[in-house]
């Protein structure tokens, strides 16, 4: 519904009045407009108009638990619904108390509540799910309605509970509102159920993908001009003997002690996913591309009028064999290549480090090449032989220094431990303090490279140990120099270094959604034992991940930069809940009803366009009939 602006003649004279305005289309399929109420001239802000419209609508659907962030539209929206339904009630000969048919004398001895699920998250997902068109594209996958319901469960469930399978069946159960929002009623369902639904979910992985990858790109008017790519892994809790997916690896998280599965994931320049694949966790990064590129060829249909996108990586892919394997497939690139490059630069690092600590530097870097594209951090690029972009970050050098002095500092402590026990004699055997000696090497390979470590031995003894000494060795004016910077490896060869640089940032993206696929969607740890219950699980966290994207996006459209995880705190106060009361008769009322937002959700919901929570539900057992 929407608020009109029309110029009435009577009598001689031009009145203007406004109108609340309803769209629909007649049984031919052609829109119309039909006048739902007459508002008299109002005296409201048109930028206001939309609001009030949306407030007009609320009370005239019964849901009046709405309030505004503006006392005085919330005021004029009671006046003008008011209003209407009084001379809604006039027009028909009697003015009377709306709803008599619903009231009762209610002994308030009586009221309680039960069942307090919550609402405020699900209705956010629920409504993404929704313009994804989820449903849809399920049941052109052959979801069944029960299967649907299963799989909306799993989805949102991952979004709004992150968990694995068998406690998203607990939650749905006993935790949630979202049993009120499935297709059919799902709540007594086995967990085996559950189960199946996922790995029906991922035998049917390429086409889901695809299509929603499409309906956002409608949606949220994606360019596909920048595809991102990168690949991580994620642990397993169990000694996972009959999964073949489940390998040791260098473990992202350094818990190398777990067995790990990979998830590679390609997603465009605005973070939104266009495709993923999983594989065992011992899977080199490099050999993934290959694999991609193939999969990325059969999906042509994704790239607009044929073009196709720039691809991002990091330099755990960009091998030169890899390089050579994007150009021979058409792509262009933008990527840090493996291999210490900035070494080869060392000169054009200098004279740039040496200007900066210069009072007029700002003047003078204009005449070396160099240009500053990020004032916040402090980057600086400048393009060079064609294809490579020199880039220094104060922000990256700043963070390198912080890291480097953390890791000298465990180093040294693990020094002095190793040193304590050897005065102690807890170790004295020179074969075994060696060995100390070489794995805080391994562990701390960069930091001990500038340090010399002796060991003192006994006078009369070769194979005794009595002390360790050590001396930092002075660090290289090399390492000083090139600390902070990086050099970018690109085909665009007629692009300008600030947009080059500018392309290879959105490799955060990437990172931001593996980021929220382990911290906020629950793909680790993994529990399950079977390969495929492993694939469906990670699966269902990259469609949880469309919704999440979708909501943050959206969000960012209004103003609000607030992540998913704070969205989904300050709405999971929302709860809807059953009240029970008895009359005078003993008559018993069960009434299904969503709380009263509260301004918090109301500002989430109004930015989301969401204007239902579900209706009342009303229950009610005469005297002697069983509840």
């Amino acid at each position: 519904m929407y608020i009109r602006q029309v110029s009435v003649k009577a009598k001689g004279h031009k009145y203007i009045t406004h109108r609340l305005v309803e769209a629909y289309k007649n049984k031919e399929g052609k829109p119309r407009q039909r006048i739902i109420m007459n508002l008299g001239k109002l005296d409201i802000p048109k930028e206001r108009l939309k609001e009030l419209a949306w407030l007009l609508e609320q009370r005239l659907a019964g849901q009046l638990e709405f309030k505004s962030q503006t006392p005085e539209l919330e005021k004029a929206a009671d006046e003008l619904y008011a209003k209407h339904q009084y001379i809604k009630a006039k027009n028909i000969g009697e003015v009377k108390e709306q709803n008599t048919d619903n009231t009762a004398q209610i002994n308030l001895n009586t009221v309680n509540v039960s069942e307090s699920r919550q609402l405020g998250p699900e209705l956010v997902a629920d409504h993404m799910w929704s313009e994804l068109g989820f449903d849809k594209i399920l049941f052109g996958c052959g979801f069944k309605a029960k299967q649907l319901s299963i799989a909306k469960a799993l989805i949102i469930g991952r979004l709004v509970y992150p968990a694995s399978e068998l406690e998203t069946w607990n939650w749905f159960n006993n935790q949630t509102s979202l049993n009120e929002m499935t297709p059919v009623n799902i709540s007594k369902i086995g967990r085996d159920s559950f189960y199946k639904t996922a790995h029906n979910l991922y035998r049917n992985h390429d086409r889901i993908e695809l299509e929603l990858y499409n309906k956002e790109t409608s949606i949220f008017s994606l360019e596909r001009s920048v595809f991102l790519f990168d690949l991580t892994n994620t642990y397993f809790e169990g000694k996972e003997l009959e999964n073949s997916l489940a390998k040791y690896g260098k473990s992202k998280e350094r818990r190398n002690d777990c067995k790990l599965a990979s998830l590679a994931l390609v997603i465009d320049g605005r973070g939104f996913p266009v495709y993923s694949r999983i594989y065992e966790g011992s899977q080199s990064e490099p050999a993934t591309l290959r694999d991609i590129l193939s999969e990325l060829e059969k999906k042509s249909e994704i790239f607009i009028n044929g073009k196709k996108p720039v691809l991002v990586m990091d330099r755990g892919i960009a091998t030169k064999e890899n390089i050579e394997l994007i150009k021979e497939n058409g792509y262009a690139y933008t990527a840090i290549e493996r291999g210490p490059k900035e070494n080869e630069y060392e000169a054009e690092f200098r004279e740039l480090k040496e200007i900066l600590i210069q009072e007029d530097y700002r003047e003078k870097i204009n005449t070396t090449g160099w240009a500053e594209v990020d004032k916040d951090s402090g980057v600086y690029v400048k393009k060079i032989d064609g294809t490579r972009v020199l880039t220094f970050s104060i922000s990256k050098g700043e963070k390198e220094l912080s890291i480097n002095s953390l890791r000298e500092k465990r180093f040294l402590y693990d020094m002095e431990k190793l040193k304590l026990s050897i005065k102690k004699r807890s170790i004295i055997l020179s074969k075994k303090v060696y060995e100390k000696i070489g794995r805080i090497r391994q562990k701390y390979s960069g930091t001990s490279s500038g340090y010399n470590i002796d060991v003192i031995m006994k006078e009369d003894s070769e194979n005794k140990a009595i002390d360790l000494i050590w001396n930092k060795v002075e660090e290289s004016e090399k390492k000083c120099i090139l600390t902070g910077c990086y050099v970018i490896e690109t085909s665009m060869e007629d692009r300008a270094p600030e947009e080059i640089w500018k392309t290879y940032t959105t490799i955060t993206r990437v990172e931001a959604a593996f980021r929220d696929l382990k911290s906020d969607l629950g793909i680790r740890p993994i529990y399950h034992q079977k390969e495929y219950s492993t694939m469906s699980h990670l699966f269902i966290g990259v469609l949880a991940y469309h919704l999440l994207i979708g909501i943050e996006t959206k969000l960012k459209g209004k103003g609000d930069n607030r992540e998913w995880r704070t969205i989904r705190k300050i709405l999971s106060t929302h709860q809807r809940t059953t009240v029970t009361m008895k009359d005078k008769n003993k008559t018993e009322y069960h009434i299904r009803v969503s709380g009263i937002p509260e301004s918090a959700h109301a500002d989430i919901y109004q930015k989301l366009g969401i204007s239902n929570w579900l209706n009342r539900v009303k229950k009610i057992f005469h005297k002697g009939s069983s509840a």
